[in-house]
């Protein structure tokens, strides 16, 4: 299976040769989890014990929502009209 990461950082790199930056990673639950083991075995990331965690991938705050979804949107506007 393709890293989570490496797929995050070509969608990203979609929307720069499109001369848009990434504002927002969207992703479900089961894939943020997915994300979060990845991130944890290469050592990028630390999990401490809090109530409430925010996440970014490279700078981009992540968004976890329901739907088992892995989008990198330009900004909130285009969430609206899709």
């Amino acid at each position: 299976m393709k890293k989570i990461s490496a797929h995050i950082d070509k969608l990203m790199e979609e929307l720069k040769k499109r001369k848009q930056k990434p504002e927002y990673v969207i992703m479900g639950r089961n894939l943020c989890m997915e994300w979060l083991m990845e991130m944890t075995r290469e050592g990028l990331i630390e999990l401490n014990d809090a109530k409430k965690y925010r996440f970014n991938h490279r700078g981009v705050p992540v968004i976890v929502c329901e739907s088992e979804i892995l989008e990198v949107v330009p900004n909130a506007k285009y969430l609206m009209e899709g």
